[in-house]
């Protein structure tokens, strides 16, 4: 595999991956995996197939659950793609362009709450909006396999190896989106000097090691990490506009220290944190009645801000 991350970068991102089973939605674990439904490939938007330097070993079909009425979720991804998601600025416009990374524990992809819902959102602000499906771990092929493959990463703490092995497949797909936006930026009406980046949980580690691998043609020019990630030894050189946020009782992250921002900052690089007093994991695109209810518009103010949206 074309190395994407040092060996000290991957470490790090392998270390939180071990105690990572994230979900798309603030459930218990229990009753997620006794109440999501196997549902049919629902139609989607037509996606730009991704181009991959290393093939993802996995001979099963890509398939969708149901993990309540209005969130679904898709697991068995082996072939990455880039949906370019209607709305936003006239077309004759370049304008800036986020990819939204979601997150799954790199088993699946919570594609609405942290990918069409969030983009709904996003394209009245100005930009172009994108969704990257990164390669997931490879799961059985049968929807009652996926269920006991995750009853046991949820109930024994299994899995932990095979998703740090996964993270350079889903850093190498977030790598290649960004290099796509950029290839097609006439064509799609993007600003190519204004590529972002949104990760969730496992999407926001995604997009950490995008950062810290640094390559020249693949580095976004902002990035925004929720619940994910806030320790961190090392930033890239010329650290790109960061927005974090996070909840003080995230049951992932909440034992990090913010490292990740401190030395961001002591890189020169402009950060916007917002560490919610509660809120949990997976509050995306799910009002739980917290202070993290806020993030999307306090997202949205950091753009304008930033002159990254009008």
């Amino acid at each position: 595999m074309r190395t994407v991350l040092s060996r000290r970068r991957f470490g790090l991102l392998a270390g939180v991956s071990a105690g990572l089973f994230a979900m798309g939605a603030r459930a218990a674990p229990g009753d997620w995996v006794n109440g999501v439904l196997a549902i049919p490939t629902p139609r989607e938007p037509p996606a730009f197939a991704l181009p991959v330097t290393t093939p993802l070993d996995n001979p099963a079909r890509e398939a969708w659950a149901q993990q309540d009425p209005t969130q679904r979720l898709v697991y068995n991804v082996s072939r990455p793609s880039l949906t370019r998601m209607p709305g936003g600025p006239a077309a004759t416009k370049a304008a800036p362009a986020v990819i939204l990374v979601p997150g799954g524990g790199f088993q699946f992809l919570a594609m609405d709450n942290e990918g069409y819902d969030v983009a709904k959102r996003l394209a009245p602000l100005g930009v172009r909006v994108f969704i990257l499906k990164y390669r997931t771990q490879p799961l059985p092929d049968s929807f009652e396999g996926f269920k006991a493959a995750l009853a046991g990463t949820f109930q024994r703490g299994e899995g932990a190896e095979a998703r740090a092995r996964q993270i350079p497949y889903a850093v190498a797909d977030a790598q290649a989106a960004i290099r796509a936006v950029r290839a097609h930026a006439a064509e799609w009406g993007v600003d190519p000097k204004r590529v972002g980046v949104l990760g969730f949980s496992a999407g926001a580690m995604t997009v950490l090691g995008a950062l810290q691998a640094n390559a020249a043609d693949a580095r976004p020019d902002f990035a925004g990490m929720v619940y994910g990630p806030t320790e961190a030894a090392e930033v890239p050189a010329n650290a790109p506009p960061l927005f974090a946020a996070i909840a003080a009782d995230d049951r992932f992250f909440r034992s990090q220290d913010l490292s990740l921002i401190h030395n961001w900052r002591r890189a020169g690089g402009a950060v916007e944190l917002h560490l919610y007093s509660g809120g949990g994991h997976g509050f995306a695109s799910q009002p739980h009645g917290t202070t993290s209810d806020a993030w999307f518009d306090q997202y949205a103010l950091w753009l304008k801000a930033m002159k990254l949206a009008p």
